[in-house]
């Protein structure tokens, strides 16, 4: 049976673990990639490589410039040369108030966001071309109705969402390119909201829960086999904007 490799950007922490998990027990081997998370991305190499040995290979990056996406690139190189599927994962999420937003931040948030996904795409695409990979770009519903003092990183995924639209006409049909949008899936690690706060946001759930990781990994795994989907973004919030 034909190895299978996924690229996950930011996989050491949050939905990039539990996806990185989830995949790994669907038989992928996985490559994870991490910034400043390195205690969490090695205890997940060492839990699935204590499960299948050798299914499991980390790669730092900052991605603060072309030449750190460059070195991932030449590290992947060296483990497969195909790739089955990219989940551009990894984000940067702060509030920035007009009044005092600034081109660092705008830089900061788009490298991210933005810049890093689509460079990333360009850089891998030979290797997705010859599995007849995939691409899932994780997006935010809040994008939607937008968000009061997030305009900088609200404008960086709506960006996102445009170019996984474009490169799923411009890269078919050797590769599919879709986009998931998560609602509220944990609440933040960085800001306690109170039990008030945390209502108000579920009275706007049609389930009536707060997401869980697993439920963004599962639709990455369907949009994974689903060979007949592309330049999508699904919605995955539980009914948050149905009504």
């Amino acid at each position: 049976m034909k190895e299978r490799f996924v690229l996950i950007t930011g996989g050491a922490k949050r939905i990039g673990a539990t996806t990185s998990r989830y995949l790994h027990e669907k038989g992928f081997n996985i490559i994870l990639h991490y910034n400043n998370s390195e205690l969490e991305a090695e205890s997940i190499s060492n839990e699935l490589n204590k499960i299948r040995k050798n299914s499991c290979f980390t790669i730092q990056a900052n991605f603060n410039s072309e030449a750190s996406i460059n070195t991932l690139v030449e590290k992947v190189s060296n483990i497969t040369e195909t790739l089955d599927l990219l989940v551009n994962n990894a984000s940067s999420f702060y509030p920035t108030p007009i009044d005092t937003a600034s081109s660092d931040q705008w830089k900061d948030l788009t490298d991210t966001n933005v810049t890093t996904p689509l460079f990333l795409i360009q850089a891998l695409a030979l290797y997705l071309k010859r599995a007849n990979g995939c691409v899932i770009n994780i997006s935010d519903t809040l994008i939607k109705n937008g968000i009061k003092e997030y305009s900088l990183y609200t404008g960086a995924k709506a960006a996102l969402e445009g170019i996984t639209k474009s490169l799923a006409k411009e890269l078919a049909p050797k590769v599919r390119v879709n986009g998931i949008a998560p609602g509220a899936i944990l609440w933040p690690d960085d800001k306690d909201l109170s039990d008030k706060e945390k209502e108000s946001i579920l009275k706007k759930v049609a389930i009536g829960r707060i997401g869980k990781p697993e439920d963004i990994a599962a639709v990455i795994f369907f949009l994974t086999e689903s060979k007949y989907t592309t330049g999508q973004i699904i919605n995955v919030d539980g009914g948050r904007f149905s009504f």
